[in-house]
């Protein structure tokens, strides 16, 4: 029972009592707590009630509202809050069962965007981030730089490309080694990546409107962003994205998700949202401003080199700022740490260019003999 100065709330009692909910329906039964978010700077709590999340105001510790993201047999097992494009502050939520993404817009309890995330190749997937209604998206003016006026350290870096027959086609940035997560200081063709499996996944997903890609060697790759961007865009039409609402009675009834594909927690890094899977694989999203709009997109898939020699992956949590550690399990108990560290946004984009302009300049060379 609660000590002095302590209170005691019962889901159960609020489900009943508050909200008319009947000891027979299924979101009645004694589920675990699995996660606890403070939001709106504290001001409120919000925490998971099987397939729903109960919000409390802090200060009176009441309840003010119960939100049902998830239809039964789904239970929320990971919820964080970061902050959304609108200047407010978004709560993400996972289930167990249909391992769909959802995003809240905290002042408002609006749904504004739904991901599933059982994609086999998720690479630069997208989905539609809506505005709830009332919620302006503030738009920064582009404003004209004058190159001479910066200072010396916002200069272009440098880069070097070099070719050998052992290496390959290597580019090369004169800038202090991060320290990224098995990234190493020496020189790789982009044969050499593939094979070796070292840095994230390049694959595009089957489901986007680009092709997947095998390997830069049998296909050249996208001649410029901008272009890819526009495909993309031409895309995120809410026709091109049938309404499936995570409540869908046909998603909650729907076959389980392939073990190695199932979501195990939300992870907020920085501006972005990392998703680990079972698999051993982390999709890294962002929300991206496009004009007056907004778009989720996967805009990497992390994989620890020989990952499937390490078991399922069991943890996953930020320790630090920018440092992600993920705890695998084998079959036999023994656990395998990998960590990665120093991955933002920025980071990401510039491997994944410096990728494809690698793959264009061996097929061009290629191309010439």
């Amino acid at each position: 029972m609660p000590m002095e100065g302590e209170t005691y709330i019962c889901s159960h009692t609020i489900n009943k009592h508050l909200l008319n909910m009947e000891d027979s329906d299924p979101r009645q039964r004694p589920y675990a707590v699995r996660s606890i978010v403070p939001v709106r700077t504290g001001s409120e709590v919000w925490y998971t009630n099987g397939p729903g999340v109960l919000v409390i105001d802090s200060l009176a510790l009441q309840p003010l509202r119960r939100l049902d993201p998830y239809l039964p047999p789904s239970c929320v097992v990971s919820m964080v809050s970061s902050a959304s494009c609108w200047g407010d502050e978004a709560v993400w939520c996972l289930d167990d069962h249909t391992n769909t993404l959802l995003m809240y817009h905290a002042a408002s309890y609006q749904i504004c965007a739904t991901y599933n995330c059982s994609d086999a190749n998720p690479l630069r997937d997208v989905f539609l981030v809506q505005r709830p209604a009332g919620v302006m998206t503030s738009v920064t003016p582009d404003v004209d730089v004058d190159e001479e006026s910066l200072p010396a350290d916002l200069d272009p870096l440098k880069v070097t490309v070099t070719h050998s027959e052992d290496a390959g086609t290597q580019i090369l940035c004169q800038q202090d080694s991060l320290d990224y997560c098995s990234m190493t200081s020496s020189g790789f063709s982009s044969e050499q990546l593939d094979q070796i499996g070292v840095f994230p996944h390049i694959e595009r997903s089957s489901s986007g409107p680009l092709s997947s890609l095998t390997s830069s060697s049998s296909m050249p790759l996208s001649t410029d962003f901008d272009e890819m961007d526009r495909l993309l865009d031409e895309q995120l039409s809410p026709e091109s994205f049938p309404s499936r609402s995570a409540t869908d009675p046909e998603l909650a009834t729907q076959s389980h998700t392939p073990t190695q594909l199932q979501a195990l927690n939300i992870i907020p890094v920085s501006s972005t949202i990392w998703v680990p899977r079972r698999g051993g694989d982390i999709m890294v999203m962002e929300v991206q401003q496009q004009g007056d709009s907004l778009r989720g997109r996967v805009i990497a898939v992390l994989t620890a080199p020989g990952v499937s020699e390490y078991g399922t992956l069991a943890e996953a949590a930020l320790v630090a700022k920018d440092t992600v550690v993920c705890g695998f399990r084998k079959e036999n108990m023994a656990w395998c740490l990998a960590v990665w560290r120093s991955w933002g946004g920025r980071e990401l984009e510039l491997f994944y260019q410096g990728y494809e302009e690698l793959g264009r300049l061996e097929s061009s060379l290629r191309k010439r003999r």
